[in-house]
């Protein structure tokens, strides 16, 4: 979609001159971040009056939009995702879009304006980077496993997390929408987050499925349909995998194995 990624290009324009400041919990924001979520913002107010938003940052200006109570679709936007790599100038980062309807996704796009990869799906219709289908690895649990980790400084890893680095090849690239796009199009096998939020997500769940692996909570249950209206925020942690080695990690995870 042509304002994602000009929303991605605004971000990208003012990553050396962005003014980074900490929200309440401590975590970053910059002004651009407020700059591409209100940009998003209005294109959908405008092309999309109807519809609600979520998103991570505060709404300036709520009342363009319909309440999510009242809404047929809910739009969940992160407009920055990788704010700490993106305050550092480090060059992965990405813009993250989902439309909900009847609590799940069904169209997303996550763009790494960076490489002007744009990953998109709609519910039925598979995956994409661009113009091409994507596909997840369908990776047995032997070889070399690729997983995508945070970084485990305001989420401690849980135990198992520390074996699976001994033994797997895992990668921290500080966007949870960008591990997620990364595992559908194959380049990484598998994701875990301990803590992260719908924003973060609900773009990269319809992604990961539409390509064919396996978005779940750490027991191994489906996070949608959710009923957004009730959303407050609250920790949405996930692995996402293919189906044989997500049964494998889940089962590791609850300590079923050794």
């Amino acid at each position: 979609m042509a304002w994602i990624r000009q929303a991605g290009a605004m971000a990208r324009e003012r990553m050396e001159t962005a003014v980074a400041t900490r929200k309440a919990d401590r975590s970053l924001v910059t002004d651009a971040d407020q700059a591409v979520q209100d940009f998003l913002m209005g294109e959908i107010a405008r092309r999309f009056p109807a519809d609600a938003v979520i998103s991570e940052e505060t709404q300036a200006d709520p009342d363009r939009h319909a309440l999510a109570t009242a809404a047929r679709r809910c739009w969940v936007i992160d407009p920055i995702d990788g704010t700490r790599n993106y305050v550092r100038r480090v060059p992965m980062f990405t813009v993250s879009v989902a439309v909900m309807q009847e609590g799940s996704p069904v169209v997303a796009w996550i763009y790494n304006p960076m490489t002007d990869h744009m990953y998109s799906a709609c519910r039925g219709g598979g995956a994409w980077l661009n113009d091409s289908r994507i596909e997840a690895a369908r990776q047995p649990p032997t070889g070399d496993v690729f997983l995508g980790l945070p970084s485990g400084r305001e989420e401690p890893l849980p135990p198992v997390a520390h074996g699976w680095i001994d033994r797997m090849v895992f990668r921290a690239t500080g966007s949870t929408a960008l591990n997620l796009a990364l595992v559908a199009s194959g380049s990484l096998d598998a994701a875990f987050a301990a803590r992260c939020r719908l924003w973060d997500m609900a773009a990269g769940a319809l992604i990961v499925e539409e390509a064919g692996a396996v978005v779940t909570d750490h027991s191994g249950r489906p996070y949608f349909p959710l009923d957004v209206s009730r959303y407050q925020g609250g920790s949405m942690p996930f692995l996402a995998a293919g189906p044989d080695l997500l049964r494998q990690l889940l089962a590791e995870l609850r300590g079923e194995v050794a």
